[in-house]
């Protein structure tokens, strides 16, 4: 039975040109019997108020000034059910802005804004050792409004049927490498040059049956 790849990264090889997927970084956030899903981790859009609350359909996305950390549910303001972390400033009587979040292209088909991120408090779900994602919405507001959990915000995603990853991964197409949180949360632009080398060293020693890629330095 085939290990399953959730919670690897998958590193485009050199040899990809699509600009869509040439120096790719993308994470595998679920497979089951029939679909494998990931996300692309380095491809970033310009993050602004307006586009995460038509994302959202949030009309409000400033920071709560509530001091107080937590309210239940029966506390909330109609139509609300969470509240950020963080209280605005003292002499602010409108709140603040949200704080810049990480906006990222996922992939080209369509579906719902998802978080990465490594507060268990928010996941929905695991995937990788701390790397937790979020898709509820009251997880996502919670996460966008607070100024110290970090996160990375992700629209649209990649999906394959298992066979069709299996196929691409033995073609040479992608390098899978178990995910690490400084990989996911590294910047866009180091991504992909700081994990290639490693990527490659891997599926090389799984081509020539070395136990590990530590043993490809054996070779040179």
């Amino acid at each position: 039975m085939r290990k399953s790849l959730t919670g690897q990264l998958l590193v485009a090889s050199t040899t990809v040109t699509d600009p869509m997927y040439a120096n790719s970084v993308c994470l595998v956030v679920h497979e089951d019997e029939t679909r494998v899903i990931g996300v692309i981790l380095n491809r970033p859009i310009e993050p602004n108020s307006e586009a995460l609350r038509t994302i959202l359909g949030e009309t409000d996305l400033s920071i709560p000034r509530s001091p107080s950390n937590r309210f239940s549910a029966g506390e909330m303001p109609e139509g609300m059910t969470t509240h950020g972390s963080e209280s605005a400033s003292p002499n602010s009587s409108q709140g603040l802005s949200p704080p810049t979040r990480s906006l990222h292209f996922g992939g080209p088909l369509s579906g719902p804004i998802v978080a990465l991120h490594q507060a268990s408090y928010y996941a929905d779900a695991e995937t990788g050792d701390g790397i937790y994602v979020a898709a509820q919405k009251d997880h996502l507001l919670e996460l966008i409004r607070s100024q110290n959990e970090p996160c990375r915000l992700i629209v649209g995603h990649l999906g394959w049927n298992a066979e069709e990853l299996e196929a691409e991964i033995e073609g040479g197409i992608w390098h899978p490498v178990p995910a690490s949180v400084n990989d996911v949360f590294s910047p866009a632009r180091e991504m992909w040059p700081g994990i290639i080398r490693r990527a490659t060293s891997t599926s090389l020693a799984k081509w020539i049956g070395l136990p590990d890629a530590n043993a490809v330095g054996e070779l040179n």
